[in-house]
């Protein structure tokens, strides 16, 4: 029974799909072997790899008369009919190549019988006895469509514009979209724009984007819906990475950075360019909210090296000869940048392949600050203490920020960027686990130079990321 039910709703769907004028029989037989692409991800695909096979169906296509410019050898698409379990084989329905396709009637006509038997899985390939398909291929999971809904232009393939809801949670970041209302609530560890991501930096950010100006451009505001967008947030201190050993994360290098107190200001912009949508400004500015004079903490919560001969007290500081530096913490101060952006997909009508470059500058100040306890409290500044240095930019490549980025949305998507900044490389690199929901997300850093007091050589970490769409 399972077996009719399956072939009556391919017969309706396919019947659906176009209508049909009852005097023109080949509408009538065009309408029964088109799929609806709003139902394609229902039925089974895969992609083929086998070289010899992906060279005989480019062939058919060729001498059926498809133009060569819309062929591609390297994107031939099986898709057949739903099957119960009892059935061994799916019926093709239609074989693309590139843009071009042929419907099952097209298939009978101009594909060789042995070829569709092999890639049905009727007939061996590889001369062994196969349980179904025994060639390369590449199965297309129902949750992963290679359709409008996942081969769409969006920026971002963790904080997709193309859905109403959209929730990703990571050790990195945590993110919500607030319906269509272009809003979006993102929580960031660590400062990855100067190189710094997780916890090293000491801090993370919390953050609402807001988009100031509508894209009206018929052509582009499918894929960049604004053309501002507003970024106002504070910056807060982590006590994480400091002797973690007893933590579920005690395999991660501790950290010897840190956040001040009284948090950061926030704020950015993102502008693209009217005339231009896909190129762009971006502004980022973070600043402390208190300077470091004689701020109370705890110790305990701060990563503080032993100071050296040359850091003390000035002469004229009246806790000279009373009280003793016993640490000196490095704290991450003002950072920011500015820098022109460029989103390039390679292919508009069908953006699986997408490119974002960043050129720029940047700016990171490290200032060290002197710990002392006093009568009541311990005490952390950088007034009337010597030899204290600040890390702040002093040459070119202080200066420079590039960044480029490529995302691939087709069978299995994944990213990854290479990032310069502040003389430090960062790389980051994510692909699914399990459908379209759960992915791994890597990043990389290391010092392009000198390694300095408060940095880590090689700093590596991997977080699971839960992305769920409505």
């Amino acid at each position: 029974m399972k077996r009719y039910l399956g072939f009556i709703l391919v017969a309706f769907v396919l019947f659906t799909t176009y209508k049909v004028n009852a005097q023109d029989t080949d509408s009538l037989v065009d309408s029964l072997t088109t799929i609806d692409e709003n139902i394609r991800g229902y039925f089974p695909r895969w992609k083929v790899c086998e070289t010899d096979l992906q060279i005989q169906i480019h062939q058919a296509f060729t001498l059926y008369g498809f133009d060569k410019d819309k062929l591609n050898m390297q994107q031939i698409e099986i898709l057949a009919a739903p099957r119960s379990i009892d059935e061994e084989y799916s019926e093709i329905l239609t074989i693309s190549c590139g843009e071009a396709y042929l419907n099952s009637v097209e298939i009978e006509a101009y594909i060789p019988a042995k070829l569709v038997d092999i890639l049905a899985g009727r007939r061996e390939y590889l001369g062994r006895t196969p349980s179904g398909k025994d060639y390369c291929f590449v199965d297309i999971p129902v949750e992963i469509p290679v359709t409008s809904s996942q081969a769409q232009a969006i920026v971002s393939y963790l904080e997709p514009t193309n859905v109403t809801h959209a929730i990703t949670i990571s050790l990195f970041e945590q993110s919500l979209k607030i319906g269509n209302s272009g809003f979006w609530l993102i929580n960031k560890i660590g400062n990855d724009q100067i190189g710094y991501h997780f916890w090293e930096a000491g801090e993370a950010k919390a953050i609402l984007k807001r988009p100031l100006y509508a894209n009206k451009d018929p052509k582009t505001r499918g894929k960049l819906p604004y053309l501002i967008n507003l970024y106002v947030g504070a910056g807060y201190r982590i006590t994480s990475g400091i002797n973690d050993e007893s933590s579920a994360l005690n395999w991660i290098t501790d950290r010897h950075l840190n956040s001040g107190p009284g948090g950061k200001l926030v704020a950015g912009l993102d502008v693209n360019m009217p005339f231009k949508p896909e190129a762009g400004l971006h502004i980022n500015l973070e600043l402390p909210l208190k300077s470091t004079q004689d701020e109370g903490i705890d110790k305990y919560k701060y990563c503080m090296q032993t100071p050296g001969e040359n850091v003390e007290f000035t002469p004229n500081n009246p806790r000279n000869g009373q009280f003793n530096i016993y640490g000196v913490a490095p704290l991450l101060r003002s950072t920011g940048q500015i820098a022109l952006f460029y989103n390039w997909w390679l292919d508009e009508k069908n953006p699986e392949n997408y490119l974002r470059f960043d050129l720029g500058l940047a700016y990171a100040e490290v200032k060290e600050t002197a710990i002392f306890d006093s009568v009541y409290s311990t005490i952390i500044t950088s007034d009337g203490v010597n030899g204290l240095k600040t890390y702040k930019p002093d040459e070119f490549g202080d200066w420079l920020y590039m960044k480029a980025e490529y995302r691939n949305q087709a069978t299995w998507p994944f990213g990854a960027s290479i990032q310069y900044s502040n003389q430090m490389f960062l790389g980051r690199l994510y692909f699914p686990l399990l459908g379209n929901w759960l992915y791994i997300e890597a990043k990389y850093s290391t010092p392009l130079r000198g390694v300095r007091p408060y940095e880590i050589k090689n700093f590596f970490m991997v977080s699971p990321v839960i992305r769920l769409t409505i």
